[in-house]
């Protein structure tokens, strides 16, 4: 109930404030910052507005969802997972209350989303399970706030939805750094026939993109859409070490 009517009060204070009265416009905000400084900002707006629509909506379906898939592909609970890109916990929810304590690290580069993230820990009593919540400083895919870890699981669940190439690219350049031949990464994206942007923060790929940065960083790519079914139509592929 809470929630429908903070909804509800949202659509009314939209259809009262005219457009002028929103001092930045989306549009200028990635005009006038370069491009991961504008996401983050324009991701803590939208925490800041409604946490659960602010990481794509379908909170309980998509959160769910991914969750259910990583079990299915072997997910245990003695596993250590990286949540790149973890939002306000729409799938971490359910991987901190499955896994062992310490054993769920998410990452974002947006501060409000991180913030939610601690509270709804506590809200959720999940705090004893000692979830690993970082903040992006460096706003990059280095990995380097992990030297020395490995993990068992990686996921990017709606982030290359909203990378260009260049940081998808430095992506894959350095997640092996944090795997072992075992481990699994799996990632979402938006398939279209050629690289396009699709909107202000928005784009699509060709299988073919990723299939070449698998080959030449040393990965085996597999597409697992078959097996995951997204509201909004993403495609699941999966990345693991290329052996010796």
């Amino acid at each position: 109930m809470r929630r429908k009517l903070f909804t509800l009060r949202r659509k009314i204070i939209k259809r009262i404030l005219p457009e002028s009265k929103t001092p930045k416009t989306v549009e200028t905000l990635y005009q006038s910052n370069d491009y991961l400084d504008a996401y983050s900002q324009h991701t803590d707006m939208r925490v800041a507005e409604d946490p659960h629509e602010a990481v794509g909506g379908f909170w309980d379906e998509i959160g769910l969802g991914q969750f259910n898939f990583l079990v299915s592909e072997g997910l245990l609970p003695e596993h250590r997972l990286l949540d790149i890109g973890c939002g306000t916990l729409r799938g971490g929810r359910h991987f901190i209350q499955y896994l062992n304590d310490t054993h769920y690290c998410g990452i974002d580069i947006s501060s409000k989303a991180i913030e939610y993230s601690h509270q709804l820990v506590q809200q959720e009593g999940l705090s004893a399970k000692q979830p690993r919540l970082i903040l992006s400083q460096s706003k990059d895919l280095k990995f380097n706030e992990f030297e020395g870890e490995v993990f068992d699981f990686v996921l990017a669940q709606s982030v290359f939805t909203h990378l260009m190439p260049q940081h998808i690219e430095e992506c894959l350049a350095n997640v092996g750094k944090i795997m072992n031949a075992k481990t699994l990464f799996f990632f979402t994206f938006n398939q279209g026939e050629a690289f396009t942007q699709t909107g202000v923060k928005d784009f699509r790929y060709p299988f073919s993109f990723f299939q070449s940065l698998a080959d030449q960083y040393g990965f085996i790519l597999e597409d697992r859409s078959h097996d995951y079914k997204h509201r909004r139509g993403q495609h699941m592929a999966r990345l693991k070490k290329r052996g010796p």
